[in-house]
């Protein structure tokens, strides 16, 4: 057991008796893979703004931010008090409400791409029922996406998220016959694949940055190269905006100046509850319109009214006054932690965009999956290390080493954020130098 674990278990004893007490109910002891670490997870009472207090009675400073979603920070009191009003009225009445054609109106406010949008309660679904849309309207089944991309967790998009093909188990086999994969910023791979598979295609389905991958932003070229082959070969180019929508007020669609076809929203724009949507352009839509359509749409929970009222108030408060501000917060950490890195002697740098950034243990440029080395969080390697080394000096951050600023933070917690960043490295040191040799 390494240092850093007998520190973290000396910290957590309350959050050991419940993950004990949750595995005797759960599988894993959650129901959630991604919030597990070895040898067990944080269990959290409750957080304000940027502010994450413990079971165990620790605060700890949320650079995590339930994976970008908490982009206001917690308990945001205009979402609330939006949240609280609506559902003190009721929710939930197996008929449409007002809330959620005012929320499909400032998205299509928003997002020039987008003329009819759709609610649902996740990414997951957001991205499934974008492919599906492409499936109707090109009435080709193969759908293309890249190396390492995760788009959620229905069939389709879990083929080549950490190796090649169906890594899946629970995954039908032949669904990996109808999914092909490209690097990401690889122009020349991309054009190849089109030429072999364009006709045949659905959709390109692509992270404009690549979350899962460690915030990897695009080379100039490469987005604006899927659209014209997208164009050309009169398939779909789909955007998953589930994380990047932060970007800009039209997300990072405005931000790199591409524009797609379909695009799938999630994350922040339920307020804080369960929520995703996809929209894009009209005729591609109307698949789902059940007087022209053909394509089923469907959930209980789709655009119920409490939801749609905590999005309308997270969108109210995330103008583009606000996004300018925490983007630029992000490059200021950015810009700072990368004086850490430079002047430590380890393979260590950091990637991103905008609000958000992840720290990648190698030397080499991080440009796709291949590269990254967010695949390491699971191997107890450099980058777990670095995570709990952070997570015991009071930083909260993915795993993956993934990290965005939220409107609550400023100059203070970016400058603890690089004293506790600066630590931690020399925490993880003989663990990089391990790896490397």
């Amino acid at each position: 057991m390494s240092d850093l674990t007998e520190e973290y278990e000396r910290r957590t004893p309350e959050s050991r008796r419940l993950f004990e007490e949750a595995g005797a109910v759960m599988p894993g002891g959650d129901t959630r893979e991604v919030t597990y670490f070895d040898p067990y997870p944080t269990f959290v009472e409750e957080a304000s703004g940027c502010t994450l207090t413990t079971a165990d009675g620790e605060e700890l400073l949320d650079f995590l931010n339930n994976y970008t979603q908490a982009v206001l920070g917690h308990a945001p009191p205009a979402v609330v008090e939006a949240v609280t009003e609506r559902f003190a009225r009721g929710n939930g009445f197996a008929a449409p409400t007002r809330e959620a054609t005012d929320l499909a109106e400032r998205i299509v406010e928003r997002t020039p791409s987008v003329e009819s949008v759709r609610f649902a309660n996740s990414g997951t679904e957001a991205t499934m029922n974008a492919v599906r849309a492409a499936i109707a309207h090109t009435g080709n089944d193969h759908v293309l996406k890249l190396d390492g991309a995760f788009h959620g967790t229905h069939d389709t998009v879990l083929v080549g998220v950490t190796g090649d093909g169906r890594e899946n188990p629970g995954i039908p086999r032949n669904v990996e016959e109808r999914v092909s994969t490209v690097p990401f910023n690889d122009a020349d791979a991309l054009v190849e694949a089109f030429e072999r598979l364009g006709d045949d295609l659905a959709c390109f389905i692509v992270d404009p940055i690549m979350g899962n991958a460690g915030v990897i932003p695009p080379r100039h070229d490469y987005l604006e190269t899927a659209r014209d082959l997208t164009e050309d070969a009169d398939t779909l180019l789909v955007f998953d905006e589930v994380m990047t929508y932060r970007l800009a007020e039209g997300g990072a669609q405005e931000r790199y100046g591409v524009t797609p076809d379909l695009t799938a929203f999630g994350k922040f724009i339920g307020g804080g509850l369960p929520c995703g949507a996809f929209g894009g352009r009209e005729d591609v839509m109307a698949v789902f319109d059940p007087v022209r359509g053909s394509v089923t749409h469907s959930g209980t929970f789709n655009g119920n009214p409490t939801t749609m009222a905590g999005g309308l108030a997270t969108l109210d408060a995330l103008d583009a006054d606000a996004i300018d501000r925490i983007n630029d917060l992000g490059a200021t950490a950015r810009d700072r932690l990368d004086e850490v890195c430079a002047d430590a002697d380890l393979p260590v740098q950091v990637t991103g965009d905008g609000s958000f950034f992840n720290v990648h243990f190698t030397d080499e440029e991080v440009v796709d999956a291949a590269t990254s080395t967010t695949g390491h969080e699971s191997s107890g390697g450099p980058t777990e290390q670095f995570f709990l080394a952070l997570r015991n000096r009071g930083v909260f951050v993915a795993r993956r080493g993934l990290m965005n600023v939220s409107t609550p933070m400023g100059d203070a917690e970016i400058d603890a954020l690089v004293d506790a960043f600066e630590a931690a490295l020399s925490d993880v040191a003989p663990a990089v130098a391990a790896e490397v040799d």
